[in-house]
C-alpha cells in the first residue's frame, strides 16, 4: 500500500504500534472503526496500529479518525494521503452524520453534556459496538480503608466546585452510556483508564511531562513538596491501547472495566527512575522545597485494579522503566527531525 506507515514513522515510534498491531485484528476485517482524540497519544496509537494491520495482514479496515482540532492534520503528516482513514474535525460530534461506523472507541474526556449526547447518539444511530473511556479522576475523593480501587468504588465529588467539572462529566458519560446500553441492548463498555504516559499527549502542565522534557533537554528536575502525594496508577500507551482492543472485543455489555498495569508512581519516584535510568545525562534531582508525606487520613491512592480486565485476557507488558525508556527515546527521535 502507498504511505505505509512503516515508512512514515520513525522507527522507535514504529515498534511500538508494532506491538499493538499484534493483537487479534481479525474481528476488524473489512469494518470501519470511528476513533474520538484520534489526535491524542491514545487515540493516535490505536488509528495506527488498524493502519499497519491494514499494512501487514490486508484487514481493509476503515478508520474515521476524529479530532477538535485541525492540528490532527499535522500530527499524521503524510498519512492523511492514505484511503483508509478518513479525518473529521469536530468538537461536540454533531457533525458525524455524513460518516457511519460498526465500532466506537471513545477517548476524548466530555468538557459539556452536548459532547456526551453527540458520541452516544452516533453510537445508537449506528447501532455500533463501543468502548466508551472515563479516566481514573471519575472515582473522586476515595476513602475505602485500601490502597486500591475496584470498579464498585466510587468517592467524593463535590458538584459544585468548578475543580470537579471534568468528573461530574465523566460520571454523567458513564451513566448515560450505561442506561443507553441497558435500554437498546446495544454492545457499549465503559473502560476507567488510569494515567496513560508515552512520548507526547500530555497538557503543558502536567508535571510527568516537565520530567521527560528535562530529562530529554538534559536539565536537573525540579521537585516540588507535593511531588511525593499523589501515588498513581501509570499504564504505558501500548498496553493501554491492547486493553481497549480488548474490552471492545471480549468484554461484557455494559460492564466497567479498569485499565491499569501493575505498577504505580508519583511524580518523585518517577524523576528518580529517571535520574538513575540515564545517569549518562548526569542529570539531578533538585528539591525546591522539603517534600510532604502521605497522612493516615488521606484518600486512597489512586492505584486501580485490574483484575476484571485481566479476565478478558489482558496482560501488561511494558513495566515502568521500560515504558521511561522507550517514551524518551521517542521524544529524542521527534527533536531530532
Amino acid at each position: 500500500m502507498e504511505y505505509e506507515v512503516k515508512q512514515l514513522l520513525k522507527p522507535a515510534l514504529y515498534s511500538d504500534i508494532i506491538n499493538i498491531s499484534e493483537n487479534d485484528f481479525s474481528k476488524f476485517k473489512n469494518k470501519t472503526v470511528l476513533i474520538t482524540g484520534a489526535g491524542e497519544l491514545l487515540g493516535f496509537y490505536l488509528a495506527c496500529a488498524f493502519l499497519v494491520n491494514n499494512d501487514i495482514n490486508s484487514t481493509e479496515t476503515k478508520i474515521i479518525a476524529v479530532d477538535k482540532s485541525d492540528n490532527i492534520f499535522k500530527q499524521y503528516g503524510k498519512l492523511t494521503y492514505r484511503n483508509d482513514i478518513e479525518f473529521v474535525v469536530s468538537d461536540n460530534y454533531s457533525n458525524l452524520s455524513n460518516v457511519s461506523a460498526d465500532l466506537v472507541i471513545h477517548t476524548n474526556k466530555p468538557e459539556n453534556d452536548i459532547e456526551t449526547t453527540g458520541i452516544l447518539e452516533f453510537i445508537k444511530s449506528n447501532n455500533a459496538s463501543a468502548v466508551v473511556c472515563s479516566y481514573s479522576d471519575v472515582y473522586g475523593d476515595v476513602y475505602n480503608g485500601k490502597d486500591t480501587i475496584s470498579e464498585y468504588d466510587m468517592g467524593y465529588c463535590d458538584c459544585y466546585n468548578p475543580e470537579y467539572k471534568s468528573i461530574q462529566m465523566q460520571r454523567n458519560l458513564e451513566s448515560a452510556a450505561i442506561a443507553l446500553a441497558k435500554k437498546n441492548d446495544l454492545d457499549i463498555k465503559i473502560a476507567r483508564v488510569c494515567r496513560v504516559f508515552g512520548y507526547h499527549g500530555f497538557s503543558e502542565n502536567d508535571r510527568f511531562a516537565k520530567v521527560f522534557s528535562d530529562v530529554v533537554n538534559k536539565h536537573n528536575i525540579v521537585i516540588n513538596k507535593d511531588d511525593n502525594l499523589l501515588v498513581e496508577s501509570y499504564i504505558y500507551v501500548t498496553d493501554a491501547a491492547t486493553a481497549l482492543i480488548k474490552i471492545l472485543c471480549g468484554g461484557k455489555k455494559a460492564k466497567i472495566y479498569n485499565v491499569s498495569s501493575d505498577f504505580a508512581a508519583s511524580v518523585h519516584v518517577l524523576a528518580k527512575y529517571c535520574v538513575k535510568i540515564f545517569s549518562d545525562s548526569a542529570i539531578k534531582i533538585v528539591y525546591k522545597d522539603k517534600l510532604k508525606t502521605l497522612s493516615p487520613m488521606s484518600v486512597t491512592l489512586k492505584i486501580l485494579e485490574n483484575t476484571k480486565l485481566k479476565s478478558i485476557g489482558f496482560e501488561p507488558k511494558v513495566d515502568l522503566q521500560d515504558g521511561i525508556v522507550q517514551s524518551v527515546k521517542i521524544l529524542l527521535e521527534e527533536k531530532n527531525k
